[in-house]
């Protein structure tokens, strides 16, 4: 038990053109914001905070990852940022906690990208609106984040 906080892209990106270019530009940023990042609270045993596709050794591509917390991602591939509903963890205990940062930060580069899109969430809010429990429930963004994932398996070599 414990409580998450995160945002949500809602309405949800629909893979246009011009969204794709948006969310290229936010990838671009969270990469160039990220990718020297190292905090010895995280999960890797080098501290590296994000991890990019080519990093891991897991066989689906899909994810860009944040190394805390429960290890919030995002699609990796602009064509798939229709699959981007939530950027979440929990962020109550001493594994979680360090999450919350990187996720408000995160969030304020996703505002300043997708814009009026990006809504902050957190469940110790008690307002028991979106602003508490986020805009999707569990099963919209999970659903969402498994078919990111099977496509991702589908598409590596056999």
């Amino acid at each position: 038990m414990g409580f998450d906080c995160g945002f949500d892209i809602y309405p949800r990106l629909e893979a246009t053109p011009e969204n794709k270019e948006t969310y290229q530009r936010f990838l671009d940023e969270i990469i160039d914001t990220y990718k020297d990042t190292y905090d010895q609270r995280g999960r890797r045993t080098d501290g590296k905070v994000l991890e990019m596709p080519e990093d891991s050794d897991k066989p689906n591509r899909a994810y860009i990852m944040f190394m805390v917390g429960e290890c919030p991602h995002m699609p990796s591939s602009p064509d798939h940022c229709d699959y981007f509903l939530r950027f979440s963890s929990k962020v109550s205990g001493s594994l979680t906690t360090p999450a919350q940062s990187y996720i408000r930060d995160v969030y304020k580069i996703a505002k300043k990208h997708l814009g009026g899109r990006v809504h902050f969430w957190h469940e110790l809010n008690e307002t028991d609106d979106q602003n508490q429990w986020g805009c999707y429930d569990w099963n919209e963004a999970n659903d969402a984040w498994k078919k990111l994932w099977e496509m991702g398996k589908a598409q590596e070599p056999a």
